[in-house]
């Protein structure tokens, strides 16, 4: 098979497996990515914002989150990438009128020659007892004969909100 018909069914692949559009985020959510990128990136990096997905979700009664995952990419002025999960807990003003999104936590969730996420199709659980938040996020990981950027292994990362803090459960 010719190496360029071989790069564009790879391509395909990856396009049709990037899920349904992701949800259109607010601008008050938005700016808060920004902000995060700015703190993440070094002098050369920059963010991605066309990569951005976001997700509005409920884990329990009265309870909203919203998932962000954005990238950011060239840092050192090399040609990697970066994916940071950031959480956040959505409220409104006195008013009910202005949406309000505060940072729960933030960790790096992928990049090149490592995995990637494509969706945030995420599975949410809240232990009732602890209150320990579960996510649990389909990802496709790098294998050993696989490109940088051309993970072949599906895989899901699970992580934990605990104390406050987002940690990644399950690593070897």
């Amino acid at each position: 098979m010719p190496f360029r018909l071989l790069l564009a069914l790879l391509f395909a692949t990856s396009t049709a497996m990037a899920a349904p559009a992701a949800e259109v985020a607010p601008k008050q959510l938005l700016d808060q990515v920004e902000r995060l990128t700015e703190l993440l990136r070094d002098s050369y990096a920059v963010g991605y914002p066309k990569a951005a997905l976001f997700k509005m979700v409920s884990p329990q009664k009265g309870e909203q989150l919203a998932l962000t995952l954005f990238t950011i990419e060239g840092f050192g002025g090399g040609n990697s990438h970066t994916q940071y999960f950031a959480l956040f807990s959505y409220a409104t003003d006195d008013d009910g009128k202005r949406p309000q999104y505060t940072l729960l936590d933030v960790i790096p969730i992928g990049g090149k020659g490592w995995r990637v996420v494509m969706s945030l199709a995420a599975k949410l659980v809240r232990d009732a007892k602890t209150q320990v938040l579960e996510i649990t996020i389909p990802t496709m990981e790098v294998g050993p004969d696989d490109a940088p950027n051309f993970p072949s292994k599906r895989s899901t990362v699970k992580l934990q909100l605990k104390n406050g803090r987002l940690v990644e459960v399950g690593k070897p």
